[in-house]
């Protein structure tokens, strides 16, 4: 792979690919699907990225008129996890989000290799998400060259407000009443660098199919919340939930598991640097 195409770029999980990829020489597209006014903190974002040559942050209008594509070394990234965890998903329904994506993947569908990152909840017989699933009807019977990568929670630096662990840190700067969405996965949980090496292995490999990346640890949950001094009671709301026994879906234990104490304090001292001077 010597190009990606990351759509949603700014968001939590697609921010990190897109870091990761950058570090390692490849050149990113960040392609945005909303405002981007709409997007919490993107000029710190941008910030971090730095002037990096290889990266280079467009419209999906400016993308979509792009006539330059290069996709036969190239993959494209779809972080729909962001927008499930973010509620924001009713955006794949909007016919100005998806024409110019269909269009040029019907365009380039001997060629087109897509990677989809996803909420593990999809593997569940409860979920409901029509926007994704036609979203994801539509990519399919376009192109057979296709990576499903399902997540747990991801925690670490920029993770949203809608997830525990966030909430729990950012208490300590101003009153929170820590509420456990209804989306947050607690039977697992994977800091965010383990998360994208793992995934990273994957879509390099280029191998097609359906990937659960899990941390191997059946309470990491529990214990990254003990840490945060998280009442247990706020792990029931989604504990009793379980994925289906889906036959093509491959399970994938990270490498590599970050102690706790590093990876907890290393979302602590960012939310410190964001946060101190603004709450």
């Amino acid at each position: 792979m010597d190009k990606a195409i990351i759509f949603g770029m700014f968001d939590f999980v697609g921010f990190h690919v897109g870091k990761h990829l950058l570090n390692k020489g490849i050149e990113v597209k960040g392609v945005h699907i909303e405002n981007p006014d709409n997007i919490h903190f993107i000029d710190e974002k941008r910030l971090e990225v730095g002037r990096n040559a290889n990266f280079l942050e467009q419209s999906l209008i400016d993308w979509s008129k792009n006539e330059q594509h290069e996709i036969s070394s190239s993959r494209l990234i779809f972080s729909i996890y962001d927008l499930f965890m973010l509620k924001k998903e009713q955006i794949l329904q909007m016919e100005e989000v998806t024409r110019p994506i269909i269009q040029f993947v019907e365009g380039n569908k001997n060629k087109a290799k897509i990677v989809f990152i996803l909420p593990i909840q999809m593997l569940t017989r409860t979920f409901r998400g029509k926007e994704i699933e036609g979203f994801l009807g539509n990519i399919k019977g376009l192109v057979t060259n296709i990576q499903l990568l399902y997540l747990p929670a991801i925690y670490g630096p920029w993770q949203p407000s809608a997830f525990l662990f966030q909430q729990a840190i950012v208490s300590k700067y101003k009153k929170v009443n820590l509420i456990t969405d209804v989306r947050e996965w607690t039977n697992d949980c994977l800091f965010v660098d383990d998360a994208i090496e793992s995934m990273l292995e994957i879509i390099e490999s280029g191998r097609p199919g359906s990937y659960l990346i899990e941390s191997g640890n059946e309470d990491h949950w529990d214990r990254c919340a003990e840490y945060l001094n998280i009442d247990e009671n706020q792990a029931l709301l989604n504990s009793n939930v379980s994925i289906e026994d889906n036959d093509p879906l491959e399970k994938v234990a990270v490498k590599k598991v970050s102690p706790i104490t590093e990876s907890i304090i290393t979302q602590i001292e960012h939310v410190q640097r964001l946060y101190a001077n603004r709450l």
